[in-house]
């Protein structure tokens, strides 16, 4: 099929705030001071409901009905090229040893579509490997908010 658009991860990139927007909104977010992570090498899931399922099954009828019930927004894992004095991988560190609740942007390929939301960072790993390995940065999002689509 000839003309098929699509985008690639190719030129993403990751940024953090400590701080939380004032209004939840694409203005709200874009007021933020934003530090960027270095060396993003794994890019994860950002946008999207995770639905639970709901079932009814009564004795009188066979059938066994479902719905979708509650939702939760679904973690969001990344990877990074282990870099211990960036400035970025300093405050997901952080931020993975509290409670905190920093917010993230996330620019794609061409930098016009931007993802905003906020989450805690759940763990923050140095990964070592064998000796022909990078050392990476695993880092677990628990989203907090619906991603905001710019």
């Amino acid at each position: 099929m000839a003309g098929i658009d699509f985008d690639t991860v190719a030129g993403s990139k990751l940024y953090v705030s400590t701080a939380a927007p004032a209004t939840h909104t694409a203005a709200g977010f874009g007021a933020l001071v934003w530090v960027e992570v270095g060396s993003i090498t794994s890019v994860g899931g950002v946008k999207g409901r995770e639905y639970q399922t709901s079932t009814l099954a009564t004795v009188g009828d066979a059938q066994d009905r479902e719905k979708k019930g509650s939702f939760k927004l679904p973690n969001a894992e990344f990877e990074c090229a282990w870099i211990e004095n960036d400035a970025g991988q300093i405050i997901i560190e952080a931020a993975a040893n509290n409670y905190s609740v920093p917010s993230f942007k996330l620019t794609k390929q061409d930098a016009t579509k931007i993802r905003y939301w906020t989450a805690q960072v759940m763990k923050f790993v140095e990964n070592q490997g064998t000796s022909n390995n990078t050392v990476l940065g695993a880092f677990t999002l628990l989203r907090q908010t619906d991603t905001i689509t710019v």
